[in-house]
């Protein structure tokens, strides 16, 4: 990418890691992240494509496995759960100097030009006089409905008193007279009405199917809509490939505006000053043609193509008005199974998509989006399969194959430990196709691709951050960097708007937060909360500013968490009640989510965790946790938030605090639900061997002091009363290699009166 914007992200995140520029790396001739485990390794290659020149300072990142395997070997996938690192010890929290941060970019300001005032231009009034009683002149006057677009609604519009998919050639002629055409059976006929040039009639059989109007000289659209009243109904407007208008369409009534340019000339010419190079021509909305047929599904497809990417509830109107208009446009259901899924509505979502595929089941992008639908409802099994589907066949386009690469790259990464070792030869792979694909000259195309890519590069950096490699905490600094170079890419182009900023600093923190240490999040949350202002304003759809608020208020939960480990407690817990306030009041809306609830949980654990801990405040943690154990306590899928291993975590944690303030029943099953959890997660292949000992121990402890039968689970390794550390940290932070041993922790016990030691995890 020419210009600031590519270099720019390097110089605003790279410092962030604290790693090398982005620059330097190409010195390096390809670093590897090495798996102490395993003989093979995985290579940083910097390319440039290969049927382009390269830009300045535009460079690829390519990530490539030593042995050339074919695709077919990651498609083989078991679908079991997976682990992402537990949390660093509570109790064992440091304080880390602040890594030095980049200044936030400003945001752009827009112009925006004004319209010059048109010109009054008289018009028949035989112009279209049949429209219900109910749109009399004074409607233009009333503001526009946003409720108005639905089948009910839709009325064709009359002209002359002929409505097209209403009146029969034999009623046209009889009321029109004869046409300018001698062959009165023609598909199309012309006609010479008073105070029009020329009205052309086409026909579906022997109905009328549209009329097509031109008028003696352009009118300006406000004035036209006013005086037909449309105002109320929501118009879809296309423009060419420069910009210009070319039609405005109301589908209820099935009226289409051809614009002009004469208006915008007359204007200009009107407003010039004696320097006329100072005056640029001003556009405005000329017709010089209407068009009126059936009010019908394509008009409102293309209207709901025509909104705003994020004003969802119009979108889902109109796709819905034209799929009851059409129930066999299987593009449609394709198109409001991607607006559904986005606004949270899963199971609709998925049965659109279902449907689609049903109906062609040759279609690979139907496939995907079903594939998709599945794994967010966590239905992993049924999403590989269909994902494997369009990897093994040949149809697929190849935007559609690198899609599906990334597809199953995630769903690799929610597998079990041997699966998740898939994901970044997966992500891989949709990187190197995609990024071919971003160099074609197809706009469209190289949308598709740059989503591809930056989903594909934010999941490496997690996928790095998550495993035992070595060098880490450079590679995931180098992956998000990267990251952050393709979004403002696709800002620039127009691809997307500022919210790709902030899916970036959210993988960031998630990435960041697994580190040891930890990232400073403050300037991560500071690109956060300045995507969102920036994109607030511009948002009226109530379903995305809610969606906003919840992707701010996932960054404030990361927040939360990193502080803890930290070592901040007064900024966890301003984190964490900034999260809770966001968050909350949204739950409801996302019930179909099924780690929802898992998520609000481990939200007011988190700040009961800080209570806990950092200020030994088991009654105020304890009302934290009261409020955390019963949507803990439900079963929850692995999703990227949700994990076996913290889920567990989280139940023997709480279980210590109540065990302090005398709750030992309570503090007992939670405890065991805890331990069950994450013997599951041992069972799936997802926790090492070793996860259970923090459970067992306390568990045992508990159940001697309460005189409980005593468990037959082994016995930590201590000499003493069962004691476990907390969490899991390297005994060298330079060194984050793979290893078969269990890592020593610091005790931290905390000894009950009935002297059972229970430690928290």
């Amino acid at each position: 990418m020419v210009g600031g914007n590519f270099a720019r992200p390097r110089q605003r995140y790279a410092r962030r890691w604290a790693i090398l520029s982005f620059s330097s790396l190409l010195t390096l001739g390809g670093g590897a992240l090495a798996c102490a485990e395993e003989s093979k390794s995985i290579d940083i290659a910097f390319a440039v494509a290969a049927d382009r020149a390269p830009n300045p300072g535009e460079r690829s990142i390519i990530v490539t496995g030593k042995s050339g395997a074919t695709v077919d070997p990651d498609f083989e996938l078991v679908t079991d759960q997976t682990d992402e690192p537990p949390l660093e010890p509570i109790a064992d929290a440091a304080e880390y100097e602040a890594q030095s941060q980049p200044d936030l970019a400003d945001p752009p300001a827009d112009a925006e030009p004004e319209l010059a005032d048109a010109p009054t231009i008289a018009t028949d009034e035989a112009l279209v006089d049949e429209f219900p009683a109910d749109e009399a002149a004074d409607v233009a006057e009333q503001p526009v409905d946003d409720g108005a677009s639905s089948a009910s609604t839709m009325q064709t519009a009359s002209f002359n008193g002929v409505t097209p998919g209403v009146t029969t050639r034999a009623q046209l002629l009889e009321q029109w007279g004869d046409p300018l055409d001698e062959d009165l059976t023609a598909t199309t006929l012309s006609f010479e009405l008073k105070g029009f040039p020329q009205t052309v009639v086409d026909f579906t059989g022997e109905q009328v199917a549209s009329i097509r109007v031109e008028l003696v000289e352009s009118m300006a659209a406000e004035d036209l809509t006013a005086k037909l009243g449309l105002v109320e109904f929501r118009p879809s407007k296309m423009v060419d490939d420069m910009g210009s208008l070319v039609s405005t369409t109301y589908p209820e009534r099935g009226v289409t505006y051809h614009h002009s340019a004469d208006l915008g000339a007359m204007a200009s010419d009107e407003n010039k000053s004696e320097n006329e190079n100072e005056i640029e021509p001003t556009p405005i909305e000329a017709v010089c043609e209407i068009v009126i047929q059936t009010a019908g599904a394509e008009a409102f497809v293309d209207r709901a193509h025509s909104c705003p990417e994020k004003d969802y509830a119009h979108r889902i109107v109109d796709l819905e008005t034209a799929l009851e208009l059409d129930s066999q446009n299987d593009d449609c259901r394709f198109w409001l199974s991607e607006v559904k899924l986005t606004v949270g509505e899963l199971v609709a979502a998925e049965k659109l998509a279902a449907a689609a595929v049903k109906n062609k089941p040759t279609n690979d992008e139907y496939r995907l989006q079903w594939a998709k639908c599945l794994t967010k409802l966590a239905r992993y099994d049924e999403a590989v399969e269909q994902t494997r589907t369009i990897l093994e066949g040949k149809t697929a386009p190849e935007i559609v194959r690198a899609a599906a690469l990334e597809q199953m790259g995630q769903l690799a990464g929610l597998g079990s430990k041997e699966v998740q070792e898939r994901a970044i030869s997966l992500h891989n792979k949709a990187i190197e196709l995609a990024d071919k694909l971003a160099a074609e000259d197809d706009v469209m195309l190289q949308a598709a691709a740059h989503k591809v890519l930056l989903h594909a590069h934010l999941a490496v950096a997690e996928r790095i951050s998550a495993g035992d490699w070595q060098q880490k905490e450079e590679f995931v600094g180098q992956w998000i960097t990267r990251a952050s170079g393709i979004a403002e890419q696709m800002i620039a182009a127009g691809e997307s708007d500022v919210s790709v900023r902030l899916e970036v600093a959210q993988s960031a923190l998630l990435a960041g937060g697994r580190l040891s240490p930890p990232i400073d999040p403050k300037l991560w949350i500071a690109e956060a909360e300045q995507a969102a202002t920036e994109l607030t304003p511009t948002l009226n759809d109530e379903t995305a500013r809610e969606e906003l608020n919840w992707q701010l208020g996932l960054a404030y939960f990361h927040a939360a968490e990193i502080q803890h480990r930290r070592g901040e407690s007064e900024l966890s817990v301003k984190y964490g009640e900034q999260a809770q306030g966001l968050l909350t009041p949204l739950a409801a809306t996302r019930s179909e989510y099924p780690d929802t609830d898992y998520l609000m949980g481990r939200l007011h654990f988190q700040i009961g965790a800080v209570h806990a801990v950092h200020r030994n405040d088991h009654k105020t943690a304890c009302k934290w946790y009261d409020k955390a154990s019963k949507p803990l306590l439900k079963p929850a899928p692995m999703t990227s938030l949700a994990t076996p291993g913290h889920h567990g975590d989280s139940l023997v944690s709480m279980g210590v605090s109540y065990w302090e303030i005398g709750q030992r029943e309570k503090a007992y099953d939670l405890t065991k639900s805890g331990l069950e959890l994450i013997e599951q997660g041992i069972s799936e292949g997802i926790l090492s061997n070793d996860a259970t000992l923090v459970a067992q121990g306390n568990l045992s402890a508990m159940a001697q002091a309460l005189g409980k039968v005593e468990l037959t689970t082994p016995e930590p390794e201590s000499p003493a009363a069962p004691q476990v550390a907390e969490g899991r940290r390297p005994a060298n932070r330079s060194q984050a290699n793979r290893t078969n041993g269990k890592t020593q922790q610091p005790s931290v016990a905390r000894r009950s009166a009935n002297e059972a030691n229970v430690r928290r995890r």
